[in-house]
Order: structure tokens, then C-alpha cells, then sequence
């Protein structure tokens, strides 16, 4: 019997893909200001003192070959994943610089960044997750407690790291829900204060809607995309809450004027 071409494994291993990217990227693959470069090129050029979680690393050689990733190793899984989300997080830090938006990348560049490592890492069983202005590939199956980890104590990075995460990432939104009501629940009196309404109905989305331990009954059949806009709306609800103590602040020093 016949298998569609759309059925077919790609029996590639991540060494043959790593060697495949890396033969891209080596190459003039950018063309920025009437001048091409090679991708690591570039980066040197232009990025790479603008990312600050690059250490005390001056270029990528230097910071790949700390990652696990040079020409003299042996490279290993993880050192492979290490180098995706290397690249991955210059290419947020390239999207994030406006003067950058004109550089233009070949096909096979664009294939390889936009297309081909997006694929490479669904079928390695990891997902990408965005927090604050970093990117970090984790297992499709870990357990809240592993995000639990990576999401920030300050209320306000909460607040900011809740808008920079994709639409899909339901748990990421939980657990910071969660995490600015627990600080709220701080300071209860004040926030009911403010506006006692608004307040419960932050309540009832993170006590109710799985947020804080299992989905209420009466909303048990909502869709994730439903879950997902109320997540949303809620985070609003909060930052509204939070932001009246600076708004109320504000109003009477105007007054005192």
C-alpha cells in the first residue's frame, strides 16, 4: 500500500539537522544596508552587545562554544536544543529593534529560521515558552511545577511577563494569575476597597476556572479559547486594581497643587 508524501517521517537526526542550519547561516544569508553578511556575522555586528543575557561573552563563537556548540565537541542533544533556543532568542531580540525590520534574509534562511526549526523542535517533543524578553524550549509534558520555576515573584514583571506570552500558552497563564492574586491576597482590604465588584470577579475566574485547583462545574465545558479570554480579562481586572493606588496617588497630588 502506498503512504502519502504527507505521512512520510523525516528520518533526519538533530545532528543532520543541526549541520543543515548551520551550513545556511554560514552563508551571505542576510542582506542589511547594501551590505550581506553570513547570520553569526550580523549578530556580531549588530545584536549581540544589545542581548544582556550574554553574560561576559563578547561574540557567538565564544557564547556557542559555552552552550555546547563548537566546531572541536561532540554535539549532543542538548547542546543542539541549547543552540536553537540561542537562536531563537536573537531572533526576538532582532524583531524587538526597529531599525532592524529592513534586513532581508535569502529563502533558505528564512526556510530554515522560520520554518524549519519551528518544526525541528514540535518533533523533538519540546515547545517554545516566552517569559518576559526570553525564550526557553521545555518539554511538551512537563508538570506546572517545572514553569513554576521560571516565572518571576515581582508583581509587576507577573504583570508584563503575562502580556508578552503566546495565545496558546494556557498554563503559563495560570500560574501567573495565580501568582499576582496570591500577592494580592496581601493586601485584600485595599484592593475590595478600590472596587469590591471588580475584585470578585477576579475571584471567581481563579477559583473557578482552574486557576487555583479544578475547573468549577458550571464552567467545565468551556473551550480553551473561551478559558483563554477570560484569563485575559481577569489579568486586566488586575492590573486595573493595581495601578488605581498609583491613580489615586497621582489625583491628589494634582490636587494639592
Amino acid at each position: 500500500m502506498r503512504i502519502s508524501i504527507f505521512n512520510l517521517n523525516n528520518k533526519n537526526t538533530y545532528k543532520d539537522e543541526y549541520y543543515k542550519i548551520i551550513k545556511i547561516l554560514n552563508s551571505k544569508c542576510i542582506l542589511y544596508d547594501k551590505e550581506t553578511y553570513t547570520y553569526f556575522d550580523f549578530v556580531d555586528s549588530h545584536l549581540f552587545h544589545h542581548w544582556k543575557y550574554r553574560k561576559t561573552f563578547l561574540d557567538c563563537s565564544s557564547y556557542m562554544e559555552f552552550i555546547g556548540v563548537s566546531n572541536n565537541k561532540k554535539l549532543t542533544e542538548d547542546a543542539f536544543l541549547n543552540f536553537l533556543e540561542f537562536i531563537l532568542n536573537i531572533q526576538l531580540l532582532l524583531e524587538s529593534i526597529k531599525k532592524y525590520k529592513s534586513i532581508i534574509f535569502t529563502d533558505k534562511a528564512n526556510s530554515i529560521l522560520f520554518h524549519n526549526i519551528p518544526l525541528i523542535i514540535e518533533s523533538m517533543g519540546y515547545q517554545q515558552i516566552n517569559i518576559d524578553d526570553k525564550i526557553y524550549l521545555l518539554k511538551q509534558d512537563l508538570i506546572y511545577d517545572d514553569l513554576l520555576d521560571l516565572v518571576p515573584n515581582d508583581l509587576y514583571e507577573l504583570i508584563t511577563s503575562y502580556n508578552l506570552i503566546e495565545n496558546s500558552g494556557i498554563k503559563m497563564k495560570r500560574i501567573i494569575l495565580n501568582k499576582i492574586y496570591n500577592i494580592m491576597l496581601n493586601d485584600i482590604d485595599k484592593y475590595k476597597a478600590y472596587n469590591n465588584s471588580i475584585f470578585i470577579s477576579i475571584k471567581t475566574v481563579v477559583t473557578k476556572m482552574g486557576i487555583i485547583g479544578d475547573i468549577d462545574k458550571k464552567y467545565i465545558n468551556l473551550t480553551n479559547y473561551k478559558l483563554r479570554k477570560y484569563y485575559d480579562y481577569c489579568h486586566e481586572l488586575m492590573t486595573y486594581l493595581i495601578k488605581t493606588e498609583y491613580i489615586i496617588k497621582y489625583k491628589n497630588e494634582i490636587k494639592d497643587e
